[in-house]
């Protein structure tokens, strides 16, 4: 039996959260958030693809429909963006906020622990694009 990517299991949850979240939507090109930046909200893909930038363009990251990202929003009141997202399709993102975030950890206690799994993945795939 295959089980869910951590990812997914958090944009599964992300989406029962859908009336208390936003989405938005970006065309090719458009810059989602830019390094230095505050952040005050997480995403998750629904369509389309962002890359992130990181270390000043030396590594990337593609994420595409079930992924997620900026999270170190959430858990920081005065976080700085530390990469830069763009979207590379016509791109849709459901948008979590802190507030919406706090209602989700009360609601459905295991987006803590799905959080955690989807960070935990990234940084791996991170380590291993690294040692190329």
């Amino acid at each position: 039996m295959e089980f869910p990517s951590a990812d997914a299991q958090i944009l599964r949850s992300m989406q029962a959260l859908e009336q208390h979240a936003t989405i938005r939507s970006y065309d090719n090109g458009a810059v989602i958030f830019s390094v230095g930046e505050l952040g005050d909200c997480m995403f998750g893909v629904l369509e389309g693809e962002v890359r992130l930038d990181w270390a000043e363009g030396h590594v990337a990251e593609s994420l595409g429909p079930g992924r997620v990202f900026g999270e170190g929003a959430l858990v920081q009141s005065t976080h700085t963006r530390h990469g830069t997202a763009t979207a590379v399709a016509a791109t849709r993102l459901l948008v979590l906020n802190r507030e919406t975030f706090l209602f989700a950890l009360q609601t459905l206690p295991v987006f803590a622990v799905e959080l955690l799994a989807s960070l935990e993945a990234r940084m791996e795939d991170l380590r291993r694009q690294m040692d190329r």
